[in-house]
């Protein structure tokens, strides 16, 4: 088995036991989808929520589903690992399916809307998924992409910890603040835009989210030792000048948000 295949195998293994992991901006912590937040991020980075077939790339246990609707043969559900794929075939008559971001189980130019929503940082494979991504979008299609960004002071923790064996290479638990550590790979937005790029797209534009600058910036607020109340008054503080900040630093929040397009 070569390198790639390895670290696919073992992600599917990870995701297989650690199926209901899941870390990101637009799922609250009830486990529902935040559709103020998504529709919010659309306006902001001019998204065409409306586009169909709807692919959800890394869909896990079929969340957006509920914020995409369920209109037959409109919305496709994708996942590597087949236990989330159980939980969301029981939300019903949409589409699911297990099949890999290297190779997608679609035709060429067949999607109008491909959403991957903090899955991309996990692929083995960043050039060859942008590719792909590329081959089955319609030339009017959009991407929507929300990933982790590390052009920051998380970045920086990330790779001192790395670097001193804290954190196995390509993983990400801050400061123990869960387990197990998930895989997730180094990304930046000069990353992505090299990336995608290279794989054809010419137009991509991004966003963050003004209220994760405080832990794209103060990451130690998650360790384990951080008192409450010192989370809650440096949020407060944060609010006064987050959205100007992050709308000339998006890349110092802990999310980016992009648009790709051909």
């Amino acid at each position: 088995m070569n390198t790639l295949s390895q670290l696919e195998s073992n992600l599917q293994k990870f995701y297989q036991t650690h199926a209901a992991l899941v870390s990101s901006p637009f799922i609250t912590r009830e486990g529902r989808v935040n559709s103020d937040l998504l529709e919010s991020v659309g306006r902001t980075i001019g998204l065409r929520w409306a586009l169909r077939p709807f692919l959800d790339l890394g869909c896990g246990t079929g969340l957006l589903s509920t914020f995409a609707g369920r209109e037959p043969g409109m919305y496709i559900g994708l996942d590597l690992n087949r236990h989330a794929l159980f939980h969301a075939l029981q939300s019903g008559s949409i589409y699911f399916a297990q099949g890999s971001s290297l190779s997608l189980p679609m035709r060429d130019k067949s999607i109008g809307l491909l959403a991957c929503v903090d899955s991309f940082e996990h692929y083995p494979d960043h050039r060859a998924a942008a590719e792909e991504m590329y081959r089955v979008l319609r030339p009017d299609g959009q991407i929507f992409l929300s990933v982790p960004t590390y052009s920051n002071v998380a970045g920086w923790v990330k790779k001192r910890m790395e670097a001193s064996g804290k954190y196995a290479p390509n993983t990400w638990a801050p400061f123990d603040y869960w387990k197990p550590e998930e895989y997730e790979f180094f990304v930046t937005p000069d990353h992505i835009r090299s990336v995608f790029s290279q794989a054809g797209f010419k137009h991509l534009s991004y966003t963050g989210l003004a209220a994760e600058l405080v832990y794209g910036l103060v990451p130690w607020l998650w360790h384990p030792k951080c008192p409450p109340f010192v989370e809650q008054v440096v949020i407060r503080v944060f609010r006064l000048f987050a959205k100007p900040v992050t709308r000339l630093f998006p890349h110092w929040s802990l999310h980016t948000l992009w648009r790709i397009e051909k």
